[in-house]
């Protein structure tokens, strides 16, 4: 795999942490509650990390398959073009460019554009949002 070119410009925007957890609406609602409240007294609002929230179990299960644990993995250790992580996942770029756009669309990837090595042309790289993604399960 290819080495990043600006590997500093990459990591800047890079969370910690990442949960990914089963939780209801009203435990979203409620802790959006408890954040205005104090934005509302005046105090700061502390930092936190992003979290993805399924309500169903099944959901969440379903959307960490084995086969997209295994690309977070890799694109954790190689951030690199789609061609090239479904080259060394021996997965069809197909599938794994739906499971990238997948996890795009909740936030638990990002995409950037970066011109070639050799300069003749662009590729875009796939990378972690966060470099930690922590579950938390309660069934």
């Amino acid at each position: 795999m290819k080495k990043l070119k600006n590997k500093k410009a990459a990591k800047k925007s890079n969370l910690k942490l990442m949960k990914v957890k089963i939780g209801s609406v009203k435990d979203f609602f409620d802790n959006t509650r408890e954040v205005m409240r104090d934005a509302d007294k005046g105090k700061s609002i502390t930092k936190r990390c992003a979290t993805l929230t399924f309500v169903d179990p099944h959901e969440m299960l379903h959307f960490l398959s084995a086969a997209k644990i295994k690309l977070i993995d890799n694109i954790r250790k190689h951030p690199d073009s789609i061609t090239n992580i479904a080259k060394a996942m021996n997965r069809p770029r197909s599938a794994v460019r739906r499971d990238i756009h997948e996890m795009e669309s909740v936030g638990i990837v990002k995409t950037h554009v970066e011109i070639n090595p050799a300069g003749h042309g662009r590729h875009k790289i796939v990378e972690l949002v966060a470099s930690t993604l922590k579950l938390e399960a309660y069934i």
